[in-house]
């Protein structure tokens, strides 16, 4: 068969196609690609970042959870170097805490010698390759990293040795077609190649970062060093006659897809809907508006599975942090059928940029609205929770029919949820599927993409958007159909696809 690919950036995916010609397999295109996002994808991706990554190597499905843990121990707020910064969304502006307190323990790397460990196929320093190579040529902006970063430059110019990568000679932030270029990163990775995983966890990096939150942060060489990528299973069911995988806890965003779907399936029996009817909308409206009263609370959540679906997601883990930030969504499937599904986020960024390697850490611990308690009450030595949710629909011979996922922030389960609907229960092909109007339940509105058979007048708190947005998330996808594998990618956070021959 063929190979497809489908992400957030082109050059992240020519990066996986590069090794996919060259022999490697899913898994090993997945960690080139991975590498070369924090160049394309610098406001989404770093070597600051954490994420999930879903592997169906034709055997079995598995979870590589390198998301962000908290810091061990805790400093005094007054020690703290954690503060404002507001960012101007045209008509909304909100807080972002940025800073050496805001910054969690980063899993990027962790994961990426994890995939390597358990499916790599070719060395680790062909991997790299691409990612060194393009950080010195450079990476041009596209469209929506441009605007990323004009958002998000309040928080970039925190460090002012970043103005040579993110400015141009005239001073003005680069915009859309200019080069990215991080020199600084290439050298980091030359290093790595040689070093591997203990150069970020326990050698010169994580000495360096370690020493800096010494002025304000709370990591230490502790924390790096007692930093593991876990290996978890997904959660699994079955979905009008198909068998659904997702990411599982700390994954909130998984426990609410599973639990979308599931009170979808059941209210549905004995029912005939027409897609977009009046009927469709209010059998989601009905569903979101239910499940936001557990509150992103993964023990509700997981009691209403146990007890409506015997579905038993694993929620032992103590955690009491919640992130779901800004994020990117790739995928990958090779010839063979290997598939991987990795989504990544370090938030909107900490301003802390790690000496000698162009890459900004994670702000995950500084956002106000996910922090119900108020700041400062996370537990320590935790994994957070986030939204992010890679998931996969298998045949019955348990190659992968189906691989999605979405940035998105909150909404990211419920874009997956509708997608999945559109496809399985009214039988859209996946590009309708993912391109159809999306609603989201932000209490105590509906706001709602504009494709639905509605009488608004008729139907109270209401928003209704009138073009697609990215606020409703970026689903990219990989489908098989009959015997070829196709991508596709959401056109609201303008993504890329490669599918060969």
């Amino acid at each position: 068969m063929n190979y497809a690919l489908s992400g957030g950036h082109k050059k992240t995916l020519e990066a996986a196609q590069t090794i996919l010609d060259i022999g490697g397999n899913a898994v090993d295109a997945a960690i080139a690609a991975y590498l070369v996002s924090f160049i394309a994808e610098p406001c989404m991706a770093s070597i600051g970042a954490g994420g999930f990554a879903m592997v169906n190597d034709g055997n079995q499905i598995k979870v590589i959870d390198f998301f962000c843990q908290t810091p061990i121990h805790k400093k005094k707020i007054s020690q703290q170097n954690f503060y404002p910064v507001t960012i101007d969304f045209g008509n909304t502006k909100e807080d972002f805490h940025i800073g050496k307190g805001a910054i969690a323990t980063p899993g990027a790397i962790a994961g990426v010698y994890k995939l390597h460990q358990l499916y790599g196929s070719l060395p680790m320093r062909d991997l790299i390759e691409p990612a060194k190579i393009w950080a010195r040529e450079g990476i041009a902006l596209d469209r929506f990293q441009a605007s990323d970063l004009t958002l998000l430059e309040d928080i970039i110019t925190q460090d002012p040795e970043m103005k040579n990568v993110f400015f141009s000679s005239d001073g003005k932030l680069k915009t859309e077609g200019d080069p990215i270029r991080m020199e600084a990163y290439s050298d980091f990775l030359e290093v790595l190649s040689y070093e591997g995983r203990d150069l970020f966890y326990k050698g010169e990096v994580a000495k360096s970062i370690a020493d800096d939150m010494t002025d304000g942060g709370h990591l230490t060489r502790a924390d790096f060093e007692s930093y593991e990528a876990i290996v978890r299973d997904p959660i699994q069911f079955e979905f009008m006659n198909t068998k659904v995988s997702t990411t599982g806890f700390p994954s909130v965003g998984g426990m609410l897809t599973t639990a979308i779907l599931n009170t979808f399936q059941n209210n549905v029996v004995g029912k005939n809907l027409e897609a977009y009817s009046i009927e469709h909308f209010q059998e989601l409206a009905l569903i979101f508006s239910s499940i936001s009263k557990f509150k992103n609370d993964p023990a509700q959540i997981a009691n209403y599975l146990f007890h409506n679906f015997a579905i038993n997601p694993d929620t032992d883990q103590k955690s009491n942090a919640k992130k779901w930030g800004g994020t990117s969504h790739f995928n990958v499937v090779d010839k063979n059928g290997i598939s991987v599904s990795l989504t990544t986020s370090i938030g909107e960024g900490a301003g802390y940029f790690v000496p000698g390697t162009d890459m900004q850490m994670n702000n995950m611990l500084g956002e106000e609205a996910l922090m119900p308690n108020g700041f400062h009450n996370w537990a320590e030595n935790q994994r957070l929770q986030s939204m992010m949710c890679p998931t996969m629909i298998v045949t019955d011979s348990s190659k992968t029919r189906l691989s999605l996922g979405s940035g998105g922030a909150g909404r990211i389960p419920y874009a997956i949820a509708q997608v999945i609907i559109n496809s399985e229960y009214f039988d859209l092909p996946i590009d309708q599927a993912i391109d159809k109007a999306r609603i989201h339940f932000s209490n105590p509105e509906f706001e709602v993409e504009n494709d639905f058979d509605l009488n608004t007048d008729l139907i109270p708190n209401i928003n209704l958007w009138k073009g697609k947005t990215l606020y409703f998330g970026g689903v990219n996808a990989i489908s098989q159909i009959g015997n070829k594998h196709i991508g596709y990618a959401d056109s609201r956070r303008f993504g890329s696809t490669i599918t060969s021959d």
